[in-house]
């Protein structure tokens, strides 16, 4: 437990830590990477959603982003999250910026089920880049997030007749139900993304009353 912590990226974004590891990895999203190769960095993904995680009130305990581009602690996951039974169970999450020409759509590219055990799968989708990829209010005012649990996932691909053998690409529009995946997808802005929110989309329990 403690090795995975010592990779979460909500416990290295909490504030008990130094600033040296964010600011390398702020200046790198936005000065050192061209723009269209952000999607090839899991941080393009990972980044916002750990940052704006901590913001709603989800701790470290609750959500495990594993800070490694690949291999990390997780294997060929990207992490973990406790689930409402207690049980940790596998993420994968992926960043996009706008399919070119269009103002609200991405392009998610590689989504893997074959070889994977991931339950979840999160979507960070860019509607243009941040200034800054340091704070949650950085990036949350030019994101979504999309949500998708295995089960469903795995239903769209059945539908669409696509192979769960091969990793897909998904071109996605939040609102919209048009593309082989758009229907099962769970959007929310990420400025407005609550605990409350997590815990029914994501985690299946009721609302509070």
């Amino acid at each position: 437990a403690e090795a995975l912590q010592a990779t979460n990226l909500l416990n290295l974004l909490s504030s008990v830590h130094d600033g040296r590891w964010l600011h390398k990895w702020d200046k790198k999203m936005c000065k050192g990477l061209p723009k269209h190769s952000r999607d090839c960095m899991d941080m393009a993904g990972k980044l916002p959603l750990a940052l704006k995680a901590l913001g709603a009130g989800i701790s470290p305990q609750e959500l495990l982003v594993d800070c490694a581009q690949a291999g990390g602690l997780h294997g060929r996951g990207d992490g973990s999250l406790v689930a409402s039974d207690g049980r940790a169970e596998g993420i994968e999450i992926k960043g996009a910026g706008l399919k070119q020409g269009k103002k609200r759509t991405f392009a998610f590219k590689g989504i893997r089920v074959r070889d994977t055990n991931w339950k979840h799968l999160f979507l960070l989708g860019r509607e243009r880049e941040p200034e800054g990829w340091s704070t949650a209010s950085d990036v949350d005012g030019c994101m979504w997030l999309g949500y998708v649990g295995r089960d469903r996932y795995k239903q769209a691909l059945r539908e669409a007749d696509r192979s769960r053998r091969e990793p897909q690409d998904a071109t996605v529009t939040p609102g919209s139900s048009r593309s082989w995946l758009g229907g099962a997808v769970e959007w929310v802005r990420l400025e407005d993304l609550t605990r409350e929110w997590w815990e029914t989309k994501v985690l299946g329990l009721p609302p509070t009353p």
